[in-house]
């Protein structure tokens, strides 16, 4: 069975993200992670450079729905990605030097597509968030909108 549109998108961001390599020219190797369950952030206990990837609620978008084609519906899909950075006790790079190139390998390897394989009209980088109580949960949250059209009466066929 085929995939709704936005399924496309989130898939595709993970690609982009596991394409975060060393050999391909970034800082560190990156991995996400799409969440199995609800509350899957709560109860794991996150490993160094993993990129978890929490699809937020979507907004219809009134307009960016047409071109003249009142077939079309819009929709801004935001995700947050939060890129756990976890220094070792004997590391010697201090940690926003980590945080900043993770952001700066994520936002570039997003943008390489903002198509999103097609499925997308835009991909905007919205902002970014230091998060951690902890030296073992610290990271920084990317967050991403992702602009896109589906026919207004089938979300699995793009427009």
């Amino acid at each position: 069975m085929a995939e709704p549109i936005v399924e496309h998108i989130a898939a595709n961001i993970a690609t982009a993200v596991n394409g975060i390599t060393v050999a391909a020219g970034y800082h560190y190797g990156l991995t996400a992670v799409r969440p199995t369950r609800l509350g899957f952030e709560d109860d794991e206990q996150p490993e160094d450079l993993t990129v978890l990837i929490v699809q937020e609620d979507p907004e219809e978008d009134p307009e960016n729905a047409s071109d003249g084609n009142s077939a079309m519906k819009a929709w801004v899909q935001p995700f947050a990605l939060g890129a756990f950075v976890i220094e070792s006790d004997s590391s010697t790079d201090p940690i926003d030097t980590r945080i900043n190139r993770v952001r700066a390998d994520i936002e570039k390897a997003l943008m390489v597509d903002y198509s999103r394989g097609g499925y997308a009209i835009d991909t905007r980088i919205r902002g970014s968030a230091r998060f951690g109580e902890t030296s073992a949960q610290s990271g920084i949250a990317i967050y991403v909108d992702v602009l896109y059209r589906t026919r207004i009466n089938d979300p699995y066929t793009g427009a």
